[in-house]
Order: C-alpha cells, then structure tokens, then sequence
C-alpha cells in the first residue's frame, strides 16, 4: 500500500488516549520523517507507548486508522465507566481520559480541515473542556451517563464542544461562566440519544416513519430529564440540551421556536451541532461534507435557518481557516 493511501486512513489522537498496562485496543502506529507509518503496538497487546523513548519525549506523534477511532473512543469510555466507582482512582486520572479523546477530537476537526488554531490554542480549548466537566460536584454520575453514549455520539458531541467554543470566539464571548456553560451544553447535547435505539439511529432518515421521527426527537426532551438528577447543572445548559433542534425560522423541534425565544447560548450550539453533524454522520457515508461544503449547504441547501450572528462567526472561523492554508502553502 502506498504512504499516500495511508495517509487517507491514519488519524492522529493523544497519548493520552492509551493508559500503561492496559490492552490497547486498535494498533497504534507512529509516522517515520520518509512519511511511511510504522506499527508500535499491536491490538490486545498491553500498552507501553510511554516506554519508547520517542514517545516519552513528545518527539513523535500517534496514529490509529480511522475506522478503529470509534472503537478507541468506546474502549476508552468503557475504561472511565469502570474507574466511577472505584475509589481509589482519582477524578484527575478520570477527566485525563476525557482529555484525551478532546485532543483526539480536536485533532480530527484539524485533519478534516478546520483551523482550530495553534497548539497552544488547542491546548487551552482542550484544558477548558477539562476544567468544566471538573467543576461538575457530581462528577461520577456525569461519566457514568456520558459513558453510556456511544462512540461516535461521543466524538461527535466533542467535536460540536470545539467548534461551540471557536464560534464564541469569533463572537467575542469572554465572559468565563457564559463560555462554561456553553462547553457544558455542547458535551451534554446529545445525552437523550442514550435513551434511543441504536437500530433507529443507525438507519437512514428517509426511511423513518412519522412515529419514529417523534421518537428521535423526543431525545431533547429525555436529555433534560436525565440531566435534571444532576442539581448543579445550570438552566442554560438544561436549555442547550432541549432547544439545540430549534431554529431561528421556528421550523425546528421539540417546540418549533423562533429565533428570538431560543436561548442566546442554545443559538451557538445548534449551528455547531448541524455543522459537525452534516462532516461526521455516520449514515451520510459517501457524502460526508468538507467544511467548505457544510457551510455550502447550511447557506444554500437549507436556507441558512440558524441565528445570524452565529452563523456568521463559523463562516469566519472557516474563512480564517482558509487564510492560514493559504498563508501555508505560500511558505
């Protein structure tokens, strides 16, 4: 196989994402300077990646193919499920793991084309996440209800989360609290899914009945009361989870809301929630969208239904993005 095919299936993720001593559970591989990618551990066998003195050293980045990232994602999950109730584990060796599907996250929004920004950029908005989901009294019963989510779902809210956060940005949103909420908000989105079938979700939408539109959709509502348990969870966030359907044109769900009525933070995640899903759904395999071609379709295909300002900010972001490639290419 040429470098170059792949290259088409490697994603980067964290070291984070691979603990010492536990079996990994996709082959890892690293990329040598000629481009070719060399195998350093294989799945099932225990992890030692912090042995290897390039990796030890930061000196080398890791790779596992893009359709294992899922089940990387899932193990690493499952991983954190079964460290809740253990109490000798630490919260901090617990919100590592989130951090390091984060990174992962991060890292595939760039390989898809999105400047997120510099490292050191890339860093804060992964240290952010971390610091949210800490600030969470209840932290066990949040990751035992996270976990239950699968991989892909997962991913997906992560990657909403990131560009969530790079949208306040363009709209100059500072205020720590506000943009906590929003973090917390973006990650919990999708917390009703746990609730709906995976057989439903894994069908084609043209192919869902009336009655089991309803019941997707009902997944805003069941993500409220899931969260409702947890006391510490803001109204805004509770109000990103329920109204993250809805659209500036009122033609979204549960409760066909107009612009104006939605809450200001819950107008931020939709467009990030539709942006992601339009580039990662699984079922839109063959026709999963460049960003260039999301925003594309939002704009034309849709009828830009999203909040203005909102939408305005991602174009910019990807705009930005577009400079820096050409800022890149031109040396």
């Amino acid at each position: 196989m040429t470098t170059a095919a792949k290259e088409a299936e490697m994603m980067k993720v964290s070291r984070e994402l691979f603990t010492d001593g536990i079996p990994l559970s996709a082959d890892v591989f690293t990329r040598l300077p000629s481009g070719q990618y060399l195998c350093i551990g294989r799945k099932g066998d225990a992890s030692n990646l912090a042995t290897l003195h390039m990796v030890a050293e930061k000196k080398a980045d890791l790779f596992v193919r893009k359709d294992d990232y899922p089940h990387v994602v899932a193990f690493n999950l499952n991983l954190i499920g079964k460290t809740v109730k253990n109490e000798n584990i630490s919260p901090q060796v617990k919100v590592s793991l989130i951090r390091g599907v984060t990174d992962s996250a991060i890292s595939d929004l760039t390989e898809r084309g999105i400047f997120v920004g510099s490292y050191e950029k890339c860093r804060q908005i992964t240290g952010f996440i971390q610091d949210t989901t800490n600030q969470i009294q209840d932290f066990n019963k949040f990751l035992e209800t996270f976990n239950k989510l699968p991989g892909d779902l997962v991913t997906h809210s992560l990657a909403t989360t990131v560009i969530s956060m790079l949208i306040c940005e363009q709209m100059n949103i500072t205020m720590k609290a506000t943009l906590e909420k929003v973090a917390m908000g973006a990650l919990l989105h999708d917390i009703g899914m746990k609730e709906i079938p995976r057989a439903l979700l894994e069908k084609p939408r043209m192919e869902w009945t009336e009655d089991e539109v309803l019941y997707y959709e009902s997944h805003t509502l069941r993500g409220v009361e899931i969260l409702r348990d947890m006391k510490e969870i803001p109204a805004d966030v509770l109000a990103i989870v329920l109204e993250h359907h809805e659209n500036a044109l009122g033609l979204g769900f549960p409760r066909r809301l107009r612009d104006i009525k939605t809450n200001p933070l819950a107008r931020i995640v939709a467009v990030a929630d539709c942006f992601v899903d339009l580039m990662y759904d699984p079922r839109r395999e063959g026709e999963q969208r460049t960003p260039e071609e999301a925003i594309h379709f939002i704009e034309f295909g849709m009828g830009q239904p999203f909040n203005k300002p909102a939408f305005i900010a991602l174009k910019q972001l990807l705009h930005i993005t577009n400079l820096q490639k050409k800022i890149a290419s031109n040396g």
